[in-house]
């Protein structure tokens, strides 16, 4: 962005430009979010567009932002829950839990930047980082148990459970529930499920 709003008016009309923009893309894809779309969408102007974004990717910067803090907001929210259990595989099921509540919440956004990231020097470099930050919260959650831990590298094996939660609710993001196996399941059932591996994974002993 070029320039962040500090009055409450502008704020509001970014918010609502924001809004427009996301709208948009949930009724006709990326390429609906256009400059135009936004403008009359939003009952705004060009003018205030380019004061606000500077362009178009910088639109796609501001809505990335966005989806991001909206993210952590989740990932906070299910830390917190989790933190509330008493055993390792309640502190993973409630984690996905939430994180899968989250990602629903926001899909038609997550399903954008995991797209757009790929080809978007700047957006991937905002993905990655956001993603390290919310492994590091993950791998921190289950350290806190790692008296439960078999293996003898429980920084290893907490990295690796993360990644395991990652590609699920990546999953979530991009494919629908009869898409991956062609069974569809209900999210409780996969959240257990996916709860009682990745415990049993930090539990085995390191052969």
């Amino acid at each position: 962005m070029v320039r962040k709003p500090r009055q409450a008016r502008s704020i509001l009309s970014m918010a609502r430009m924001l809004d427009a923009a996301e709208t948009l893309f949930t009724e006709g894809g990326a390429d609906a979010v256009t400059v135009e779309a936004v403008v009359a969408r939003s009952d705004s102007s060009v003018g205030n567009f380019y004061a606000r974004f500077g362009h178009r990717d910088g639109l796609l910067e501001a809505m990335h932002e966005r989806f991001i803090e909206r993210m952590m907001a989740v990932v906070q929210g299910a830390v917190e829950a989790a933190a509330r259990q008493k055993t390792l595989v309640d502190v993973i099921e409630v984690y996905v839990t939430h994180m899968f509540t989250g990602v629903h919440t926001h899909r038609d956004s997550a399903r954008f930047f995991v797209m757009h990231r790929s080809s978007d020097v700047t957006l991937r470099a905002q993905g990655v980082q956001a993603n390290t930050s919310v492994g590091r919260v993950f791998t921190d959650l289950v350290l806190r148990y790692s008296e439960e831990f078999g293996h003898a590298r429980p920084r290893t094996t907490a990295d690796v459970a993360w990644r395991m939660v990652f590609a699920a609710v990546v999953q979530q993001v991009m494919f629908d529930k009869h898409e991956v196996s062609g069974t569809p399941m209900a999210d409780r059932t996969f959240v257990r499920e996916i709860a009682r591996c990745v415990a049993n994974y930090l539990r085995s002993t390191e052969s």
